[in-house]
């Protein structure tokens, strides 16, 4: 257990082919923290894109904010079996050819005690995690159940000795109908572990959905979370449900607020890696029909997470849940978004991914959907995701079944027509900085003002109504 790990030359070579070493990150992230900021490190779960090849979803990595894959097996995914079955080097370099590293490798069937030819698979991977569920008696409290989670990990200290050798961090989800399902038995895991090796993989969906509970539970637990699952508790995922229900295990679609999680995470000043997650019925299918729409599912809960961050980092977030609706009209909060004037500060634009940075500077197209915003219906305000300025009201939305958001209204003065390099279309881009919305169409006659102006959810971003709104962003005039 004291055997000091050595990094093999050929997993120095992954890691500096398919992203920064840990030493790296660590150094990064403790500059961050120095400066006050806090960011998720997320990793794309390859099982939200079902049996798709792992080709095509290591292209949607970066797509998603993310730098790293987790690997699923079957049932729920299969690109684990697809690797074995192209071989490492193949895999490896197809992990070059798209920047990505391998975050975590998910290993439920090979239990704690099957692990290890995976961690030193994970070693030459340059993978540090690997996620599996405990093992033991089930349904127990008390002084049982610190005994049952001692001997669980007395038994896991073999296979500690190679997780150390390897580099590899053994997390334990915890999952219903398991040995460690409940906030008693992480906070066990936590404190009886020998080896920060083993560590625990925190799942809010398999635990009460109490915001205040959630919190305290990340705090207890600290540095012993080697993954947060973005993933809530909807109305099941065992039993096939229309796609609307099912996807309210999403951040953002839920009733669950994040925003006390998050904040109990930039508290704990979190390092490890955070995966936006669901379970489709049946397994081994995609979350949505198409790539492109589960990643623009993805993309509309991290700008959720984001938002709750941002709201943490104003210092607005309590531990309250938050309040519905109904509890917000007629209370007047930071900014109620029904005035004409907003804040304004000169600075740099904010910065924006590849696939922002496609659709807003280079006049791109995402792909329809009902990812994003398309089906968004709760009150607020629209933005721009480049400057902050105001868009859109809500109120001025509805449903076109076109693909996109539609709204037959903007706010006086944001948007500014012209036409399109097809010459026939009217492209609308933000009236502020210019990033490219859509295209605005009428005489169509879906609603009275006989308007529409088709956007791409990826431009905006939306404050809900009793949010403060950020400031708009103005470039500084030339002297």
């Amino acid at each position: 257990m004291n055997k000091k790990h050595r990094l093999s030359r050929r997993r120095a070579i992954v890691s500096g082919a398919v992203g920064a070493t840990a030493a790296t990150i660590a150094a990064h992230r403790l500059g961050a923290f120095e400066q006050g900021d806090f960011r998720l490190r997320y990793m794309l779960g390859s099982c939200m894109y079902g049996y798709t090849d792992v080709a095509e979803v290591l292209a949607e990595v970066k797509k998603t904010g993310a730098t790293a894959i987790d690997l699923w097996p079957k049932v729920h995914g299969n690109q684990r079996e697809q690797l074995s079955e192209l071989g490492e080097e193949k895999f490896i370099s197809l992990l070059r050819r798209h920047d990505v590293r391998v975050g975590c490798i998910t290993q439920y069937k090979l239990g704690p005690f099957g692990l290890q030819d995976e961690m030193r698979l994970a070693n030459r991977l340059g993978c540090q995690t690997i996620v599996t569920g405990g093992k033991g008696p089930k349904g127990l409290h008390g002084s049982e159940l610190k005994s049952a989670v001692a001997d669980f990990v007395e038994q896991m200290k073999p296979h500690l000795a190679v997780a150390e050798e390897t580099g590899v961090r053994v997390a334990i989800e915890n999952h219903g109908n398991n040995l460690i399902e409940s906030p008693d038995s992480m906070k066990w895991l936590a404190e009886l572990s020998p080896s920060p090796h083993l560590a625990i993989a925190f799942a809010p969906y398999h635990l009460p959905q109490d915001t205040r509970l959630l919190g305290n539970l990340i705090r207890s637990l600290g540095d012993s979370i080697a993954v947060f699952y973005a993933w809530q508790h909807g109305m099941g995922c065992m039993e096939k449900l229309p796609k609307d229900q099912e996807l309210l295990q999403m951040p953002g679609r839920g009733d669950l607020d994040f925003t006390p999680l998050v904040a109990a995470l930039r508290d704990i000043r979190y390092s490890g890696w955070s995966e936006i997650f669901m379970h489709p019925v049946p397994r081994g299918i995609p979350i949505l029909d198409s790539t492109a729409a589960v990643t623009a599912e993805i993309n509309r809960s991290r700008t959720y997470l984001q938002e709750c961050l941002d709201r943490v980092a104003a210092g607005s977030q309590t531990s309250e849940k938050r309040p519905s609706i109904q509890q917000t009209e007629g209370v007047k909060t930071m900014n109620e978004h029904d005035t004409e004037t907003q804040e304004r500060i000169v600075g740099p634009y904010n910065e924006l991914s590849q696939h922002e940075a496609y659709v807003l500077l280079q006049q791109g197209t995402e792909p329809p959907g009902q990812g994003g915003y398309t089906m968004t219906k709760d009150p607020g305000t629209y933005i721009c995701r480049q400057c902050n300025a105001r868009l859109y009201r809500s109120d001025d939305k509805f449903e076109s079944h076109c693909g996109w958001p539609s709204f037959d209204d903007e706010i006086d003065g944001a948007v500014t027509r012209r036409t399109d390099a097809d010459g026939r279309r009217v492209e609308i881009v933000c009236a502020n900085c210019g990033g490219h919305l859509g295209h605005v169409f009428e005489g169509e006659r879906m609603t009275e003002k006989n308007t529409r102006h088709c956007v791409n959810s990826i431009s905006m971003r939306f404050v809900k109504k009793g949010r403060e709104l950020p400031p708009m962003i103005v470039k500084k005039e030339e002297e």
